[in-house]
């Protein structure tokens, strides 16, 4: 159904849905970055290094709300950014990556879905006009 807005509800819902996995994704991080590392030992700066692209990954997710697919694609780019970065300085991949992918990943590819599905209900009535 098709509101007064011209949005589909199914993209409402969607685009929500990324909204509050994004708010969570954020408290998640911000509670990683805020904890005290392993004995209070100093972090090094290499590690505050792919930490803080963590973080632009989960900024990503935030420039989605107003700008779905900029946010969407800046986010997934940030996180393989991220990952190469990691690979390069530390010289090895770890498989507990894929937790992050699986909490950061998700709610930008839901802001591509609603950006395109929001997009084709506008194409749609006029191409049918």
């Amino acid at each position: 159904m098709t509101e007064a807005t011209g949005v589909p509800h199914r993209v409402k819902i969607i685009r929500w849905v990324a909204r509050i996995w994004s708010i969570i994704v954020a408290a998640s991080v911000l509670l990683m970055f805020v904890l005290p590392g392993s004995a209070g030992e100093p972090i090094p700066s290499v590690d505050k290094f792919l930490l803080a692209l963590t973080g632009v990954a989960v900024l990503g997710l935030f420039v989605a709300w107003r700008w779905e697919c900029a946010g969407g694609v800046f986010t997934i780019a940030m996180m393989f950014v991220r990952e190469v970065a990691w690979v390069i300085l530390k010289g090895n991949w770890m498989m507990a990556f894929l937790i992050l992918w699986a909490l950061i990943v998700p709610p930008a590819i839901l802001f591509l879905i609603a950006w395109n599905l929001g997009r084709k209900s506008y194409e749609s009535p006029t191409a049918a006009g």
